[in-house]
């Protein structure tokens, strides 16, 4: 008798020591529930650039001198094969494109759980500067018309910025910037405690080259 309940008491013991050496429960990575916080920095970014362009274009023109009036209640324009006028004009411009975090709050943070989506404002695009090649002007002038004016040179050039902004869309500038602000944000959300898996960055909208608005782009204009 005395011999079984020594042996109930060793299992016993034995139990018990194994019970204390097992080791305690993993602790789960504990996500940083302030997204105050997160705003908070993310606002620090304020206008965030994000990817720049070079762009070299070439702008050209060409008239001819034409005769225009009536010979009895008849119209004729005639053009004059000695009036022609040619010129192209080399133009370097710098496209910067950025985020504005100026209102970004906690409207454009979406939480479900552990997993967390920024919606990021929409990249905006500025034309920094634009410079002309004045020594590669090519210009070509018939002796009977006069040279073009310091105001039609001025004017080409401003069409040529025109050009420029309206080729936007076909540049991939604004894809490049969504992925370098994506790129930059993330980082500061893991900070927080979120994993990468479960971090979303998306835009307010994604726009085709025909349907981004010219609002998006913002022209500098030269002084």
């Amino acid at each position: 008798m005395r011999k079984n309940a020594f042996c109930i008491l060793l299992l016993l013991a034995a139990a018990f020591v194994s019970c204390s050496e097992q080791a305690p429960p993993k602790e789960e990575k504990t996500v940083i529930d302030t997204i105050p916080m997160m705003v908070m920095q993310i606002q620090k970014c304020s206008r965030l650039y994000t990817s720049e362009m070079k762009v070299h274009k070439i702008i050209t023109h060409s008239d001819q001198l034409k005769l225009k009036g009536s010979i009895l209640a008849k119209t004729f324009n005639i053009q004059l094969p000695v009036g022609d006028r040619k010129v192209a004009i080399p133009m370097d411009a710098t496209l910067k494109a950025y985020v504005d975090f100026a209102n970004f709050s906690e409207r454009n943070i979406r939480r479900n759980g552990r997993k967390i989506e920024i919606i990021l404002p929409d990249p905006q695009v500025t034309l920094t500067s634009s410079k002309i090649d004045h020594e590669n002007v090519m210009k070509s002038v018939s002796i009977f018309r006069s040279n073009f004016t310091d105001a039609e040179m001025t004017n080409y050039e401003r069409q040529g910025r025109a050009a420029i902004i309206n080729s936007i869309p076909e540049l991939g500038i604004i894809e490049n910037a969504k992925h370098s602000a994506a790129t930059t944000i993330i980082p500061m959300v893991r900070q927080m405690g979120f994993e990468e898996k479960d971090i979303t960055v998306s835009f307010r909208k994604d726009f085709s080259p025909q349907q981004v608005p010219l609002s998006l782009y913002k022209m500098i204009e030269k002084k």
